[in-house]
């Protein structure tokens, strides 16, 4: 009985001129979101390539010069582009796509694309997850929100229980006949979703699990809508109270919910600013030992060390000594003021993930985020990888200082290509996806937990639905 119902609705839904308009128009929009997103991708690996090319050209060719002087000269280290990023950018356009690396000093993210886009731009990009995050739901009210409602108005839900058909079996076939099309018009994205990750390149197949895993996330948010479809449907006194009220809902989940739990956020959780933040780490770096006053105390630990009483008698070069250990200085202290601030990000995130308990669209764009590999999580594993690069080449620079016997020329030490090549390009691996899923958990419970408790709620209302 379940399976005829599953099936009725099925036809019905395909004889509707409104389901027929609707997935065109539904398809034509993941279409175009999903080719503009796979170009835009392509682009931007491309961009960062050419960029990161260029950056390690520059670096081996500077030609001769001091290694600690090197150190300082710097280098650029690029962020990859997630392939994931095609169907949801996330927090892409707004960090930054690369970080100076230099000696002494930790620099944030710069050259955010936001920046330089117009203020239409910033209005939202039509990608694969506002598609799939705004306006599928929106499909899904279309076809559903007339199921009992409508069917009461009509009439032929009264004939249709006095079959002996029960109201279990009703839901459940009204839920398989309304998921089968639904998910069909979005398989087809998804199918399309994966054929753009295969294009991307080798590691397209890599994030494949990823993938994968965004679309089971998708599922559950659809059968969240479908079921909080059926539940309003079987309440609401008519299909025009029906359709008002699943609106009144949409318009809230999709716009109000997003925009309020930003604010709320940054209102709870404050970000401190650019300047105040400065001058901490200036007021910190002040304190440390002034560089006269660390070079003597090196050498003096270094005669003691080797029992020497001549600096020319040492086995290292203590200014070389120095440069590590002032280098190891500054960094505690910039770990110390960024990892606060990374920190602060991050709990503003999960403040707005844990806004999904109101709606759901919250959650979801959380899971869908880090799925993709473009939240904040995956951006602070990035900057993690390139500040052990910048502490690793600038270790190798400053350990040829260490190593150089002439104790009277420190800074007139040269060096050439031979030791640039023994700094690597730095290389960035996006994260397993087991690490976003867990980076993610609460996100998709609280994204199962709408689905079940929406399709529990609609099967209750059915049993209890009144019938003229």
């Amino acid at each position: 009985m379940v399976a005829r119902i599953a099936r009725r609705e099925v036809l019905d839904m395909v004889r509707d001129g409104r389901f027929r308009a609707s997935a065109v128009i539904l398809c034509a929009l993941l279409a175009a979101s999903l080719l503009a997103g796979w170009a835009h991708t392509r682009d931007v690996q491309a961009q960062h390539a050419a960029a990161a090319a260029v950056q390690r050209d520059l670096w081996l060719e500077k030609g001769e010069m001091n290694p600690h002087s090197a150190a300082h000269y710097g280098a650029f280290a690029f962020k990859p582009v997630s392939e994931v990023a095609a169907l949801d950018p996330g927090l892409e356009p707004y960090v930054g796509v690369s970080v100076f690396l230099e000696a002494h000093r930790q620099n944030l993210d710069a050259f955010r694309p936001a920046d330089d886009a117009t203020p239409l731009k910033r209005l939202g990009d039509l990608t694969v997850a506002t598609t799939l995050q705004l306006l599928v739901p929106l499909f899904i009210i279309v076809l559903a929100f007339s199921t009992f409602a409508g069917e009461r108005e009509q009439g032929t839900l009264r004939q249709v229980l006095a079959t002996g058909v029960s109201r279990r079996a009703l839901v459940l076939g009204k839920l398989l006949g309304l998921s089968a099309p639904v998910l069909a018009v979005v398989g087809v994205a998804a199918v399309g979703g994966v054929a753009a990750l295969a294009l991307l390149g080798e590691s397209g197949l890599q994030t494949l699990p990823r993938a994968v895993a965004l679309i089971g996330i998708y599922v559950m948010y659809f059968l969240c809508w479908l079921g909080a479809a059926l539940l309003v449907s079987a309440l609401a006194g008519s299909s025009r109270v029906a359709l008002t009220v699943l609106l009144v809902l949409w318009f809230f989940n999709g716009f109000l919910a997003p925009r309020a739990a930003s604010v709320i956020a940054r209102t709870l959780i404050p970000v401190p600013s650019a300047p105040e933040l400065q001058r901490a780490i200036d007021a910190d770096l002040e304190r440390l030992t002034p560089w006269d006053a660390l070079v003597e105390q090196t050498t003096a630990t270094l005669l003691a060390q080797h029992r020497v009483t001549r600096r020319e008698d040492l086995p290292v070069n203590p200014e070389g000594i120095a440069l590590t250990r002032g280098e190891e200085a500054d960094t505690a202290v910039y770990d110390r003021h960024y990892g606060r601030l990374a920190d602060v990000h991050q709990r503003q995130a999960r403040a707005v993930q844990w806004g999904g308990l109101i709606a759901p669209v919250l959650a979801v764009q959380s899971a869908s985020m880090s799925l993709a590999g473009t939240d904040y999580a995956h951006h602070r594993d990035f900057l993690q990888a390139a500040e052990q690069y910048r502490r690793a080449y600038v270790g190798t620079l400053n350990d040829a200082v260490v190593t150089q016997r002439d104790l009277t020329a420190t800074w007139q030490f040269m060096q050439g290509r031979d030791l640039w090549d023994d700094v690597p390009p730095f290389a960035y691996t996006l994260p397993p996806t087991a690490w976003a899923v867990r980076q993610s958990g609460a996100a998709i419970a609280i994204v199962g937990g709408w689905a079940v408790t929406m399709l529990a709620l609609a099967g209750w209302a059915a049993a209890r639905i009144r019938v003229p």
